[in-house]
């Protein structure tokens, strides 16, 4: 029987393993992977820390997920499993909804009450965060982390590496550029650059001041 090994013992990991319990696939939870072997102190959970991500061996019946909320991290985290041969898995919560035609990619969490509307694309590593929406036609690139509440309306296209702040909201047909960063609240109206950290409502470009001495 394969069971579920969780990268990150943090606030973020311990929120995957509830939903991992309660997903589609009911997933049995072998335990956590962390550089801290202190992350669950305080807490009581009835699965241990494994060890850490750039130590640990992939076991037979291992499958991983990671709950990791940047993306630098996640990706080079995920990255050193995978050198290791370990095999990644969606976590979809049983709350989560599902169009048709939907493409998941490996290792993507649909949390409590997500939404993936028909005829999407969702690339590998994605997160859409509890109560988050994609719409019909988007297209959602690998790493891609959305957070609680983000509506990404029809036809939008969010490239790589991108982070999307809680409550953000994507107006449709707008191209989101790989390794941007979408402030919380910002409402996007336009394309935004590669690599650009956009804020607002209208969202607009973060400016960041010299400071002079």
């Amino acid at each position: 029987m394969k069971q579920l090994v969780i990268i990150g013992a943090g606030g973020f990991g311990r929120e995957v393993l509830a939903w991992a319990r309660q997903s589609t696939d009911g997933w049995a939870v072998r335990g956590f992977l962390d550089d801290n072997p202190r992350a669950l102190d305080g807490f009581s959970k009835d699965v241990p820390i494994l060890g850490g991500v750039s130590d640990y061996e992939p076991r037979s019946g291992d499958v991983f997920v990671c709950a990791l909320g940047r993306v630098d991290f996640k990706r080079r985290c995920v990255e050193q499993i995978l050198a290791r041969g370990g095999e990644f898995v969606p976590v979809i919560h049983r709350s989560a909804a599902l169009g048709e035609n939907v493409t998941l990619g490996a290792g993507v969490i649909l949390g409590p009450h997500a939404v993936v509307s028909s005829d999407t694309r969702l690339g590998d590593f994605v997160t859409v965060n509890l109560h988050s929406t994609v719409a019909h036609d988007a297209v959602i690139g690998r790493w891609t982390q959305l957070h609680c509440h983000v509506d990404v309306t029809g036809g939008v296209t969010v490239g790589e590496r991108v982070t999307i702040g809680s409550h953000a909201s994507l107006l449709p047909g707008v191209k989101i550029g790989d390794g941007a960063t979408i402030g919380a609240g910002a409402v996007v109206m336009r394309d935004v650059a590669p690599g650009s950290t956009v804020f607002g409502a209208p969202a607009r470009p973060y400016a960041v001041r010299e400071l002079v001495e």
